[in-house]
């Protein structure tokens, strides 16, 4: 990074100036650099996601700067610095409260520790049908203005968290009902600004959101069967050389580590879901070879598939 030194008093208009040029490249980053793909794979049992994510720091953009089809809420317990979303850089601090929609970019950038509540679903979590219901016109409405990304002021931050904190304590219909409780929270306020203009939004489509959500979507379809690389690799153009090293470069994972993630977690909810045997779930998984899957899914999971089961009947998630 180069580093910028004024050799002569500047005056108060040249001061103004040189700030707002250092802001403007950083602006002119953002609406260039490509956001990364994040795959958010939720837990077995559970349709969402809620966790505490921890950082000392992060201070590049470039280790921040995603997105993901996922809705995101996320709360500041700990930190300050910047927030890039969208088309927008805003300061951020403790108590920071936010909502992103499907596919908007976002990251945050700080130079100290970091500690922030982050809860993720996907539009239809609960069912295609299920926000379409008038008892919930208003978390429907919520979804879809979060596309601009959403910040909620003081009377509504002391409301949510309150909420957020029992939402960090709980599992299972007991989490859910305080997820639809906070969603209702944010849907009624008046007490929130829009992050994003409305022509960013209409502006940004999924043709910019990279390849690698391509790559995501093929497995998807596919990972209970053998997926061919050269299909894959003939969707981006390239050759299956160049597909191996483009996945490692966008996820820092390799092929197989997230064809094996799609199984296990597949795996891991019809280990919840039904009475098929290990075997069975094994073959239908994707797997041709039971060790082989007993062995992957311990190192995914932490435990054997049978592990799992028993723990999960037993209620000790």
């Amino acid at each position: 990074m180069h580093t910028i030194t004024v050799h002569r008093k500047l005056s108060f208009n040249n001061t103004i100036l040189y700030f707002y040029s250092i802001y403007l490249m950083k602006f002119i980053i953002i609406v260039h650099m490509k956001p990364e793909y994040e795959k958010i794979v939720e837990p077995p049992e559970s349709s969402f996601t809620v966790k505490v994510v921890n950082r000392k720091n992060r201070p590049l953009l470039s280790q921040a700067w995603h997105f993901h089809p996922e809705i995101e809420i996320c709360y500041t317990l700990k930190s300050n610095g910047r927030r890039f979303v969208g088309n927008q850089i805003s300061d951020y601090e403790e108590r920071d409260l936010v909502m992103f929609g499907a596919n908007l970019p976002h990251g945050f950038t700080t130079d100290v520790y970091c500690s922030q509540v982050v809860i993720q679903m996907t539009y239809d979590f609960l069912g295609q049908a299920f926000l379409n219901r008038p008892e919930l016109r208003a978390i429907k409405y919520l979804f879809a203005h979060a596309k601009l990304g959403l910040e909620f002021k003081d009377n509504t931050k002391k409301k949510a968290s309150k909420i957020i904190r029992k939402l960090l304590k709980t599992e299972g219909m007991p989490q859910l009902l305080y997820l639809l409780e906070l969603l209702q929270v944010l849907a009624d306020t008046d007490d929130v600004a829009e992050i994003c203009s409305e022509e960013y939004a209409l502006d940004f489509n999924e043709a910019q959101l990279g390849r690698i959500k391509i790559v995501y979507d093929h497995i998807m379809k596919n990972f209970k069967h053998q997926v061919s690389i050269k299909e894959i690799a003939d969707k981006l153009n390239i050759s299956e050389a160049a597909f191996y090293k483009f996945i490692k470069n966008e996820t820092k994972k390799t092929y197989t580590q997230i064809i094996n993630e799609f199984r296990i977690h597949h795996a891991s909810k019809m280990l919840m879901t039904s009475d098929k045997t290990i075997a069975q779930i094994c073959f239908e998984s994707g797997y041709n070879n039971v060790s082989y899957f007993n062995r992957k899914f311990k190192e995914v999971m932490g435990q054997t598939p049978l592990g799992f089961k028993g723990r999960y009947l037993k209620g000790g998630r």
